[in-house]
């Protein structure tokens, strides 16, 4: 009987957990090419995404006939402004007055993000980097730069 439940939960498991596969250096130093990783498809539906979090996500993109997908850290909240000058990226939520610095410890050094720029983050959406900030194509590149809660795949877990 104790196998059954250890194959019922590995089973399990396997529908709600995905191994992926770093594709290119934008998440660099946080994760490499080539380097394979655990998203659990289910736990951020369950609450919210958090700051710093790592997800994959697709914008409905193809490369043939394969989606293609996004690795990048959550920035900004569902209500928030971020505001990204000179090499800083802030933070002001819903009801404060200043902004934020963020403390960024995973990115690939300072970068000169040259003008200011502002997002107001939409209600069900997030705003999203990557880590190697100078190579990465994220949310201050795309046309449309907020990521959708239902075009999220799922939140990293663990590398393998």
């Amino acid at each position: 009987m104790t196998n059954f439940y250890l194959v019922w939960f590995i089973a399990t498991k396997l529908i709600f957990w995905s191994p992926f596969m770093v594709d290119g250096e934008s998440m660099n130093p946080s994760f490499h090419h080539r380097e394979l990783f655990v998203i659990d498809r289910q736990a951020f539906r369950y609450g919210d995404l958090n700051r710093g979090d790592v997800i994959v996500f697709s914008l409905g993109q193809k490369v043939g006939n394969v989606e293609y997908f996004y690795i990048k850290r959550v920035i900004g909240l569902p209500g928030e402004m971020v505001k990204i000058s000179g090499s800083d990226v802030y933070v002001k939520r819903p009801g404060d007055v200043e902004y934020i610095k963020l403390a960024e410890p995973y990115t690939n050094g300072p970068v000169n993000y040259g003008d200011d720029r502002y997002f107001l983050v939409p209600e069900g959406e997030y705003f999203v980097l990557g880590d190697n900030r100078d190579h990465s194509k994220d949310s201050r590149a795309f046309i449309y730069p907020y990521v959708k809660a239902s075009q999220v795949y799922g939140k990293y877990l663990w590398e393998l």
